[in-house]
Formats: structure tokens, sequence, C-alpha cells
């Protein structure tokens, strides 16, 4: 009867290392960049090719490769855009010729696991904070051959990848975060961590619907009808990496736009979150009331776009916010 003895200890020890391993950061990947610059346009160049073969074998949307709007040359300034989860780098695209106009060299690549031709795919499953970090990493070091001044921005997850980028890689000048996804609403701060290490944890993935009304995708549009918890955790994870590893001030500028209509995300918690990471002489809030209207994707311009009726307020937002004209979408 000593194994019947020993199973309380046993159930003891295994509530100790869940308890470890979900309220310490025992569990926490190290997320500590690992810089490969670009030093010349040819390179940089090289390296984006490479990358669009690779996704011309891949089974994508028109809409999910990669995007590169580039001069023959090196420019003074660079951006490059993050989409967001679940989304494609077409949804940057007007955003990107607006920066283009502006002689910026422009990349928007695409996300881990991400613009699949398969709409109910769950590829999502598959995303690691490893993985975007090394994505946010390759990107930067394009950037650095591309322009002299790098600006990286993004929505939603890729804001937290934009976050990420300007805190750890010192070639960026200007972070610009749109929404980004720093903590959802629904959740106590102290809640957020230990939910997202569960997660990472769990060998199954849940999917949830972003409309329980819609659940098959659109005939039109590039969105996708659900997103994996799992995908959630390991974008979650960047922020909470930063806010840990007690990094020096940003050596360059930060916006955040908070979207008080957002219904999906803590914009407070995103203000709070900034400013007490970021000095206040290199940082810009830009704060749409909630009055406008506007929902969370404040990027998107296809027609099933969640604000696409009122794009027009939302471009303007985003203009004063990023100091850039971007052109109202045809139709």
């Amino acid at each position: 009867m000593a194994h019947v003895r020993l199973l309380p200890a046993m159930a003891g020890v295994g509530a100790a290392w869940l308890a470890a391993q979900t309220f310490t950061r025992l569990s926490d990947p190290d997320l500590s960049p690992h810089p490969d610059p670009t030093t010349d346009f040819e390179g940089a160049r090289a390296r984006i090719e490479l990358i669009q073969a690779e996704e011309a074998r891949l089974d994508l949307l028109p809409e999910g490769h990669s995007i590169a709007l580039l001069a023959e040359r090196r420019t003074p300034k660079v951006v490059v855009a993050f989409h967001g989860y679940t989304s494609v780098p077409d949804q940057f695209r007007l955003i990107g010729e607006a920066y283009r106009a502006q002689g910026y060299n422009v990349w928007i690549p695409r996300l881990p696991h991400h613009g699949s031709a398969d709409r109910m795919t769950k590829d999502f499953s598959r995303i690691t904070p490893s993985e975007l970090r090394d994505f946010a990493d390759r990107s930067i070091d394009i950037a650095a051959g591309l322009g002299e001044e790098i600006t990286v921005v993004g929505l939603s997850g890729g804001g937290a990848l934009a976050l990420w980028a300007g805190f750890t890689r010192a070639e960026v000048a200007n972070t610009g975060v749109i929404s980004p996804l720093l903590h959802p609403l629904g959740f106590a701060d102290w809640q957020d961590r230990p939910l997202v290490r569960t997660l990472r944890l769990l060998p199954i993935d849940i999917y949830n619907w972003w409309d329980e009304t819609q659940r098959e995708p659109k005939a039109e549009g590039y969105g996708y009808p659900r997103f994996s918890l799992k995908g959630i955790a390991a974008l979650l994870s960047l922020s909470h990496w930063i806010a840990n590893r007690g990094l020096p001030p940003v050596s360059g500028s930060v916006l955040l736009v908070r979207n008080d209509g957002d219904s999906r995300l803590d914009g407070a918690y995103n203000e709070r979150f900034v400013r007490s990471l970021v000095p206040a002489d290199r940082l810009h809030i830009h704060t749409i009331p909630g009055a406008a209207g506007l929902g969370h994707d404040l990027v998107g311009h296809s027609p099933t776009s969640e604000n696409y009726a009122r794009l027009p307020e939302a471009y303007r937002q985003l203009s004063l916010a990023l100091g850039i004209l971007i052109p109202r979408p045809p139709g």
C-alpha cells in the first residue's frame, strides 16, 4: 500500500510544479534579439527575394504575400509594417503606399503561419514566441539595408511585434503601435501572465470565433473567421518579456494609437504600459475617442473590414497620428 500513500505527495509535487510554471518566470522563453543586419540595399533586396521565392511555393491568398514597395536604391527613411493577427500584408498596403509616396522604402512582411488560402486553417496553432522574435529580427535586419532611419509600425499583434523591435533593436528610430495586443479586455492585470503561460504549456489548442454570428469565411475579403489561443499567447509573450526584462529606455520615439472604441483590447492598460516604460519626452499618445465609432481594425481596407463604412475617419485619425496622408481606397 506504500504506492497509495505516495499519491498525495505526488499530487502535491505536481501542483507545485504547475504553480511554478504558471505563476513564475520559469517557463518564460528568452526573447533576446539576435541581430544580423544587412549593410546595403542589394543585400536587403536579396533577402526579400528569397522570402518571396519561398512564399511562391506556398498556397497563399493573393493578399497574403509579403509586400515590398522599393526605390532602386537605399533611401533616407524606411518603414516596416507588421499586419495584425489573423490578417495579411495587404491590410497595410494603402498605408505602405502613403509612406512610399513620401520617399520611404517600405517592407510589409507576412507574419509566420499567416496568409493561407485555407481561411479555416489551423496554422495559427504553430506560432511560438521565439518564432515571432526571429521574424521581427529578420524584418529589422532587412530594413537596415533599405534605409538610414528605420520606422516600424504595427496593428494589434503586429503592434506587439513593433514594440518588441523598438525596445530591442537599436536601429529602430521610431515605433508606432496601433491598438497593440498587450492585454485583452476582460482580464485583471495579474491574470494575464499565468493564463499565457498555461496556454503555452497546454498540449492542445483552442479556437474561438471573432464573430459568433459568422462561423465561416466571408465570400469577400481576406479575413480569417477564427483565432488560436496559442497564437494569442505567443504574441502576448512579447510584451511580457519586455516588462520582465527591465530593458533600458528606447533610444527612439514611440507613438501609441489608443482607440477608445475598441471592444477587443484594453486601451487604458496599453497606455499605462507604455507610460511605465517609455520616457515622457519620447512618447506620443494619439487617442481616438469612442464617439468616433471605430472598431479594432483601424487599418484594414477590405470591403469586409469592420471599419470599412467609416474608413475615411479611420484613415484621417491614422494620418494625423503617423504624419502621412493615407489615400482613401477606391469604391
